[in-house]
């Protein structure tokens, strides 16, 4: 079998003037994909680097050819970003790790999501998008609020200034993410409890929790996520409160439908019940820092075995 290996490298791309400082926020170091890469050959089959989507499509447009692809991409532009590259293969029919274009799409935009989860009947918080300054005027929930980009990940955009308590702060703080991100904005009830993270491996039935982890700091923006401690990202251990999290999260991987791995983001409101906040159907693969590596770590699973793991779901949903 030979491999494709699709990512974004962060040296790759260079910011525009005056750029949020998280602008690369999502792309992969050199480092990244080496490991990677690496983890991949392991299994004995050849690994190829293609890289992002515009080099994917000279590799297939000048007859390249791989079995599978090990798929890494967060795109560039547009809240659909995430969904180019499993668009371009399934035009090629080449299998490729992680879920479909259509649930790339709709777990990138927060807002969609969440009506999906609400839909559902699973617990969301209370939210509204807005494109302009003028949709304040419309209902809103309670303050205070938390805002934030309504398709970005890695917590880009996110910082102290997204918990806003006034009309004035919140006007400010819309008006810069509309300038800065170019995109909506959404606003969302602020949960005040205890912020977890899910992650899960598999497919539908056969779909497990990896581990519940607690993020033991109050507002985790694109910074903090920069720079995790130990005593920061707390492994649960059994207790109702890990199951509880732990069924949420199983459900709205699969409502999503999520593909061999994924992770689910939850925060406790005041009354300390569990809300949905998003759900990453990409999960990043930083072993420093991303969310996922950092809970097979914790439950005694190497980097290696994430990869190779999340590898052969793909390949026994895909290669049968």
């Amino acid at each position: 079998m030979k491999i494709g290996l699709t990512y974004n490298m962060e040296h790759d791309y260079v910011p525009y003037a005056n750029a949020p400082t998280d602008f690369n926020g999502e792309f992969d170091s050199v480092e990244v994909i080496d490991t990677v890469e690496q983890s991949l050959a392991s299994t004995g089959y050849q690994v190829c680097r293609i890289g992002d989507v515009h080099k994917l499509i000279h590799f297939l447009d000048t007859g390249q050819a791989v079995d599978l692809v090990f798929n890494m991409v967060e795109g560039f532009w547009g809240r659909s970003r995430e969904a180019q590259v499993p668009a371009i293969l399934e035009a090629f029919q080449i299998p490729y790790t992680f879920a479909d274009p259509l649930t790339m799409a709709v777990t990138l935009d927060k807002g969609m999501t969440k009506r999906l989860l609400k839909q559902a009947h699973l617990p969301t918080h209370n939210f509204v998008v807005v494109s302009s300054l003028s949709q304040l005027n419309q209902t809103l929930p309670e303050f205070p609020l938390f805002v934030k980009p309504v398709h970005e990940g890695s917590s880009k955009g996110v910082g102290t200034e997204s918990l806003v308590t006034s009309k004035q702060a919140l006007t400010e703080r819309v008006e810069w993410l509309l300038n800065w991100y170019q995109q909506p904005v959404l606003i969302e009830e602020y949960l005040p409890g205890a912020e977890f993270t899910v992650g899960i491996l598999g497919n539908n039935s056969q779909a497990k929790v990896l581990g519940v982890a607690k993020l033991d700091v109050q507002l985790a923006g694109f910074a903090e996520k920069q720079d995790w401690q130990p005593h920061q990202f707390i492994l649960l251990e059994d207790s109702p409160l890990k199951d509880k999290l732990s069924k949420i999260a199983l459900q709205a991987y699969m409502v999503l439908e999520c593909r061999d791995a994924g992770r689910v983001d939850i925060r406790l409101d005041q009354n300390n019940q569990p809300q949905i906040l998003e759900i990453n159907a990409l999960p990043g693969l930083d072993p420093t820092y991303s969310f996922l590596p950092l809970i097979a770590k914790q439950t005694g699973l190497t980097f290696a075995q994430l990869i190779i793991e999340i590898f052969e779901h793909a390949v026994a949903r895909t290669l049968k």
